[in-house]
């Protein structure tokens, strides 16, 4: 029966059917946690047959057509959507054939999984991270997490349920039928099944063997490990083989059994590994040995014999003798500013994984800062820079500089040439500038607790050198 969906078409006939209306909070993590992972497609067909089924329970039978009409997508379109809602768990679809009308679809509406659900599943989890990065993860799970209160010092006073109403042991003997049926009336008969990203193509067997001959066990939620495996192997197309080495990677020695947090810090080494920083390229006197202080008059007079200005070669010089920390430090205090948390981690993410050396990153800061008169680093547009200049090769801060010139030149030209020849309507060839020329949007500003998170995770970065 798992073919009947291709006996869809505008004429069949359908009903939606849902047990019991989405709460608020299910509606928040339907939009925002699921949307990002299905897309758009698959979330508007689930609002608009939840539409349908809401108030009575089931809708009244349709015909494909009036999804077609409402969704303004075709057919194909309407089964593509239905697949992402089947696979992740929140659409059952089931077929009966009619001697009358045919075969009839009934597309059951499962609700989404709770917040704490939802984050404590690997799949889930790791989908939604490959479906809007860490940053956004991040921003996500801050939201949705419980805020416990912290209660030391405090002591509870609380009254028990026996204390404060009226209760008969005897009563649930006698009313024991109606209890149960209340019971069974909540238990749903076909339960929606959990999402499993299970792949036919992985030999778990073999790479359970692989584990046991290196006296490797699986850890206690060998379930959710599983799924784990598979996930990474979908993702990345991680072998058997290479999975076991990660395995023999991430152990406990003292138990013999895998580390869950340690293996996922080896795939995610290897598949989404910190860039190792180029070295500045710059002119140096290789025919003689000079002193430090040497090799820096020679730098120099090599930036002034070039054209570089006074002012160029100070920001040149300034930019290698400083960590980009300290450098947006220094530019901040001039000006009476502070650096955000939010900065600091741009800043240690820019070192660890644009691969540009810490002179051109502080040229980068230097533009963003004095030049584009922005009074923080937002993170969308200065790496959208950081990108360009490490696909354009530029690795030096001098180079930083005749590109920024060469782009604002362009510009400029571009814009004189709109102005002289635009009005009459002749074909103006246009070289097209970086997106990052523009000014950048505005970012949305974080809430104290991810404030807090952030000021956490510098500090460990600083407390670890990370500023040197």
């Amino acid at each position: 029966m798992k073919d009947n969906w291709k006996e869809v078409h505008p004429k069949s006939i359908f009903q939606a059917a849902i047990a019991c209306p989405l709460s608020n909070q299910e509606q928040e993590i339907l939009t925002l946690l699921y949307q990002p992972i299905i897309g758009v497609d698959a979330f508007g067909l689930y609002l608009t047959l939840l539409s349908e089924a809401e108030k009575t329970g089931i809708s009244e039978s349709l015909f494909h057509a009036e999804l077609i009409t409402i969704m303004d997508k075709s057919i194909k379109q309407i089964q593509l959507a239905r697949k992402k809602l089947e696979g992740i768990g929140l659409l059952s679809t089931f077929v009966k054939n009619d001697a009358e009308l045919g075969t009839l679809f009934l597309y059951r509406l499962n609700h989404p999984e709770t917040a704490e659900r939802f984050f404590k599943d690997e799949v889930l989890s790791l989908t939604l991270l490959n479906s809007v990065g860490q940053r956004k993860l991040d921003k996500l799970f801050d939201r949705f997490k419980p805020k416990f209160i912290n209660l030391n010092g405090f002591e509870e006073i609380s009254v028990g349920f026996k204390d404060a109403y009226l209760f008969k042991e005897e009563q649930i003997v006698a009313q024991s039928n109606q209890l149960s049926q209340m019971e069974q009336a909540f238990e749903d008969p076909r339960p929606a099944q959990k999402i499993s990203a299970v792949s036919e193509q992985f030999d778990w067997s073999y790479f359970i063997q692989g584990i046991e001959k290196l006296g490797i066990k699986l850890p206690d939620n060998h379930v959710g490990f599983k799924e784990e495996v598979f996930v990474f192997h979908n993702l990345f197309g991680i072998t058997e083989l290479d999975m076991i080495d990660f395995c023999s990677k991430s152990f406990d020695y003292y138990t013999g059994k895998i580390d869950t947090k340690e293996f996922e810090r080896a795939v995610y080494r290897t598949y989404d590994p910190d860039k190792k920083q180029k070295p500045s390229q710059f002119q140096k006197n290789e025919t003689v040995d000079l002193s430090a202080e040497d090799q820096q008059t020679y730098r120099y007079n090599s930036l002034k014999m070039n054209g570089f200005s006074m002012q160029d070669i100070q920001m040149i010089m300034d930019s290698e003798n400083n960590f980009p920390l300290n450098y947006l430090e220094a530019l901040k205090n001039e000006r009476g500013g502070y650096t955000t948390p939010q900065e600091r981690s741009l800043v240690k993410y820019l070192v660890s994984k644009s691969g540009l050396p810490n002179s051109v990153i502080n040229v980068l800061i230097n533009y963003v800062y004095n030049i584009q008169k922005q009074p923080t680093l937002k993170a969308d547009y200065v790496n959208r820079i950081a990108n360009e200049w490490a696909q354009s090769g530029i690795f030096s801060p001098e180079k930083a500089i005749d590109h920024v010139r060469e782009i604002a030149k362009k510009g400029k030209e571009q814009k004189q040439t709109r102005q002289r020849y635009g009005q009459n309507n002749r074909p103006i060839r246009q070289e097209t500038l970086p997106d990052w020329v523009d000014n950048p949007v505005e970012e949305q500003k974080l809430s104290k607790e991810e404030q807090a998170r952030l000021d956490k995770e510098i500090q460990d970065f600083l407390s670890k050198g990370g500023d040197n």
